[in-house]
């Protein structure tokens, strides 16, 4: 197995045991209490925990499919080589360079130019570009886009970012007044790697970093804002926020303005 994989598939295996350690938590705290002071007695305990395991797998495949309609909106459409031959072509090789199963595409119909990978498990993932990216970029600089989302696919980290989200970050998705709750914790979350070592890993991969440093050039005098909630925007591939300030310092640690990426990219 891959060092880097492994690292971000035990960092997601803790977030989920965490998750479902609260539900068993809170449903023996339950169970104990309606033993102690009802007279049903302590058979109802394997009840509590057995709703509370119920609970936890609800809310892991609510949080998902919440996390789907945050990221795609409510017009985007799941595509096939013939609705966008050029992102379909794009993909399918760059599968064959980076080693990993083709994903399902979907394009949203922001017309801020950004993208973003996710799905709990590498083989089941999904990537969504704004209709605003595939009318920016040309097929270089899309091939260099394609190949920064796909090898986060395969390192692990788009798996580790979806179940951040979809764990840490479930009750702002489920309502988004509750992301200054969760933003401490999902940002440290989301600080395991970087900016920088996501590029440098695809134009590895690429062994040309002027196409993805002409892609973040480009995107950079567009909009990169997209409409999906603050709680996704570390799966994106330039943070949304940068469309909010012109100071980098205002990003996460984690984050890097994307002329600081360009920069870093043309020195390679």
């Amino acid at each position: 197995m891959d060092p880097l994989f492994a690292i971000y598939r035990s960092r997601a295996d803790k977030l989920l045991a965490e998750f479902w350690a609260v539900h068993l938590v809170a449903g023996a705290i339950v169970g104990v209490l309606v033993a102690l002071f009802t007279s049903l007695g302590w058979w109802v305990m394997p009840i509590a925990l057995a709703a509370a395991c119920g609970l936890a797998a609800t809310w892991l495949a609510v949080g998902e499919r919440r996390l789907r309609n945050a990221l795609f909106g409510a017009s985007s459409k799941v595509c096939d080589f013939d609705d966008e031959p050029r992102l379909a072509n794009v993909v399918d090789g760059v599968c064959l360079l980076v080693g990993v199963q083709a994903p399902a595409l979907v394009v949203a119909p922001s017309s801020g130019a950004n993208a973003a990978a996710f799905g709990r498990q590498s083989e089941r993932s999904t990537v969504v570009v704004t209709q605003g990216l595939l009318d920016s970029l040309n097929r270089i600089e899309l091939e260099a886009v394609v190949a920064r989302l796909l090898t986060q696919i395969r390192d692990g980290r788009s798996a580790y970012l979806t179940t951040a989200v979809t764990t840490v970050g479930l009750p702002a998705l489920l309502w988004t007044s509750l992301w200054p709750f969760v933003q401490a914790r999902l940002e440290r979350e989301a600080s395991t790697g970087s900016d920088f070592d996501d590029d440098a890993e695809a134009v590895r991969l690429t062994r040309y970093p002027p196409g993805l440093a002409d892609a973040l050039e480009t995107m950079s005098g567009a909009v990169v804002r997209t409409d999906a909630p603050r709680v996704t925007w570390p799966l994106w591939l330039a943070d949304p926020r940068a469309a909010e300030t012109k100071l980098p310092d205002d990003l996460p640690d984690y984050r890097a303005d994307l002329e600081t990426r360009v920069a870093v990219l043309r020195e390679f």
